[in-house]
Formats: structure tokens, sequence, C-alpha cells
């Protein structure tokens, strides 16, 4: 605990801290502008960067950005536009370290923060490091595609400790699930049915 002696008035403020440090803090800019180099238009993205507290330095970084009333069929059948949180880019110093798990972690959070329901996806490639494609990394994690061949493919690599064959290594839309009786209208239908009974408790 730190306390702070205020010069205006004669009382003391006192500020609490966690004992132990987090492992990883995360520092993001909002709104940064950032050109898309398929399409050369230019977009508003947020980029969070990581420190390891533990070593004191830079452990990575990741670009997201919220996307609305996407059209993601494919991905979300039930819906027909959706709110969703898209990680552009997702890059680690080191790795093993916990460092990518921590940004999706965060990402999750931050798709809920933007009132996208923990909707998150991304599109895996091995640009970055074509001999460790991040398609098994992201699958660890509880990540899929709508790609069942594909998704046996990743199970296998994981379940045999082998790398990925570079051929399904291109781009590939991976996402992460939701759980359907999380979801606000699921959540409102139960508030629903509490107010009912309230009522006829009250009538």
């Amino acid at each position: 605990m730190i306390r702070i002696i205020s010069p205006k008035t004669p009382s003391i403020l006192s500020m609490h801290f966690p004992q132990e440090m987090p492992k990883y803090l995360i520092y993001t800019k909002r709104d940064v502008n950032l050109l898309d180099l398929t399409s050369m238009k230019s977009f508003k993205a947020d980029i969070s960067r990581m420190a390891d507290t533990e070593t004191g330095e830079y452990a990575g970084e990741m670009i997201t950005r919220t996307m609305r009333d996407l059209k993601l069929h494919e991905i979300y059948p039930k819906e027909k536009k959706v709110d969703a949180l898209k990680i552009e880019r997702l890059i680690v110093e080191n790795k093993r370290q916990g460092y990518g798990s921590a940004f999706l972690r965060f990402a999750q959070a931050e798709s809920e923060q933007q009132g996208c329901g923990g909707k998150v996806f991304l599109v895996a490639s091995r640009i970055y490091d074509p001999k460790h494609p991040c398609h098994i990394f992201y699958k660890k994690q509880g990540y899929t595609s709508t790609d069942s061949y594909i998704n046996h493919i990743l199970d296998k690599c994981i379940k045999n400790h082998t790398k990925l064959n570079p051929e399904y290594a291109d781009n590939l839309i991976m996402f992460r699930p939701i759980d359907e009786t999380k979801q606000p209208q699921h959540q409102e239908s139960r508030l629903l049915k509490f107010l009912k009974k309230l009522f006829n408790i009250v009538t």
C-alpha cells in the first residue's frame, strides 16, 4: 500500500496494489489509422503491445479491429449479420512463453467489451513464420475453421506432435466458437421468464 498526503487537504489518500504483479501488462493504443495492403484502403484499428513484468522486456504485439454487420454465414449460420473482433496480426517475440495465449484471452475480453459477444476471428497464415505456421497454435487455443478436413489434419498434428504440411498452411479463416447458451438473446429470454413469474406473483 502506498500512502499519499494531499497538499491541499490534511487527509491521507491510500492506494492498495495487488500483492503480486501480473506476468503480462498490455497497453492498447486505440483508433490507429492503418492501410489494408489487399484493398489499399485505410482502416482504424487498435494496437496492443505486451510487456513481460518478470523480465521487463517487450513481449509482442496484436492488431485488432471491431467489424460491424459482417456476413459470416459460414461461421455463424444462425445470424444474418454479426459484429466480431478481427485479429489482423499477432506477433510474439518468443514462443512457448504464454504470450500468444494471453493475447487471445485479451482479444476475447475486447470482443465482449466492444459488444461483439466474444466473437473473434482471424486469417491464419504462414507469411510471418513459414517454417512454423500458426494454425496448430490457434487450434490448441480452441479456434477452428469451417473446413472439417483441415480441422482433422490439425488435430492429427497436435496428437502426433508433428508439423503442419505447408500445403495446408495457406490463408485459412479460423474463429472462436461461441457458446450459444451464453449469448445475450438467451440471457434476455431468461430475464423475461423471471419478470413474467414476478408479475404473476404480484398480481
